[in-house]
């Protein structure tokens, strides 16, 4: 089985900081708020096992790197199934 035909992809996605109005006064924007990002294949495991290993890694990774960082550095992850493409 080759790396892209693997049946399950890990997935993650961040906030990042949208702009409803662009003016800006001493670095504060008038109108902004947080929103998610699109997702990003971050990994493609090849089975049931490793996809929930490496999805519990990132999570624990994640929830440390809030506890430190903060609230901006929060992410989400999911494990998506990948329909194989026959040739």
């Amino acid at each position: 089985m080759s790396y892209d035909t693997n049946p399950y992809v890990l997935m993650c996605r961040s906030k990042y900081l949208h702009l409803n109005d662009p003016r800006c006064y001493n670095g504060a924007y008038f109108d902004a708020e947080m929103m998610w990002g699109g997702w990003q294949v971050l990994d493609r495991p090849p089975d049931t096992e490793t996809a929930a290993r490496k999805l519990k890694f990132w999570r624990e990774l994640n929830d440390y790197a809030v506890s430190q960082r903060g609230e901006d550095s929060r992410r989400e992850f999911k494990i998506v199934e990948q329909e194989e493409v026959v040739a």
